[in-house]
């Protein structure tokens, strides 16, 4: 049930103890990346360009809001994925970034995971291949919850945090379909975290040129139900595939540029990446019901702010 007086959001004793853990896992990710040669680099919050979302399914009734800024429209970030592209072609070789998101989800999407205001840990490396990306966040998961398991603040909880063991299993989209009907089915499933690689969705997710109509990406996927934490994937950078990419998704070219312009010149590097949720891998750890358990100030879709 969603928080929806003043009172229900002041009266929760545990918030400080979940930011306490969340400072901690916070904490942990930045010096991970930091200290693995990453450049921490500050958000966009307003743009031209953000991650449309689509032709994904899941993404395809996620309203985008738009600010009127000095006589221009500026859309309210999705994500910083295009971002992350064009700093990589600037030279930023591997950056990472704590990055504010907007999502304006389906009422209906009041399922405990989503919130239309959530921060990810956003990273991105350049002429990286999708298993150095996975190598990579098994090794920062696996230290952070190593570094929280035996906090102060997480025995507060009551949350016992089981060592992962990596490398984490992969499977591939259709076989995930195939066999357990969906990802949370096999979340509910599984007592460790876990890959699907192989998703057909955004325009940017690089096709295996040598297994046509197959994708270089990924999500990795909590125990216990949690779910979805991260999704990346290789990035495509040819400009004729991009192109081909928007026109099948019946996105308009004129909503890309710049992006589209650079690829066009050759200017995008090829790159892989990803997002972490931070508030999803902090309700993870803390055993918590819903999203709007880990948030100070919940943001649940269908239900307005209180403030």
């Amino acid at each position: 049930m969603a928080l929806r007086t003043l009172e229900e959001i002041v009266a929760r004793k545990q918030i400080p103890d979940v930011l306490a853990v969340q400072t901690e896992v916070i904490e942990s990710m930045s010096t991970f990346f930091t200290r693995n040669g990453f450049k921490w680099m500050l958000p966009v919050m307003l743009s031209f360009v953000t991650d449309p979302l689509w032709p994904e399914p899941s993404g395809s009734h996620i309203h985008a809001p738009e600010i009127e800024v000095y006589g221009k429209k500026m859309k309210l970030m999705h994500s910083m994925i295009l971002h992350k592209q064009i700093s990589v072609a600037i030279g930023l070789d591997k950056l990472f970034v704590l990055s504010p998101n907007i999502r304006i989800e389906r009422p209906e999407r009041d399922d405990g995971v989503h919130a239309y205001e959530f921060t990810q840990l956003d990273f991105e490396i350049a002429h990286a291949t999708m298993r150095d990306v996975m190598k990579l966040v098994e090794a920062c998961v696996t230290h952070t919850v190593e570094k929280v398991r035996d906090s102060e603040a997480l025995k507060t909880f009551g949350r016992e945090m089981h060592r992962f063991h990596t490398p984490f299993k992969v499977y591939r989209m259709q076989d995930v379909l195939a066999e357990y009907g969906s990802e949370k089915a096999l979340s509910m499933a599984s007592e460790e975290p876990f890959w699907i690689i192989d998703i057909s969705r955004e325009f940017y997710d690089k096709e295996d040129e040598k297994n046509p109509g197959h994708f270089l990406n990924y999500d990795l996927i909590l125990p216990e139900g949690y779910g979805e934490v991260l999704s990346g994937g290789e990035r495509e950078h040819k400009y004729e595939r991009i192109s081909a990419r928007l026109e099948d998704g019946h996105l308009s070219p004129a909503a890309f540029w710049p992006y589209l312009e650079l690829a066009r010149k050759g200017l995008l590097k090829p790159s892989a990446g990803g997002g972490i949720g931070v508030e999803r891998f902090v309700r993870y750890i803390t055993g918590r019901k819903h999203i709007e358990d880990v948030q100070v100030f919940p943001r649940v879709p269908g239900v307005p702010a209180i403030i």
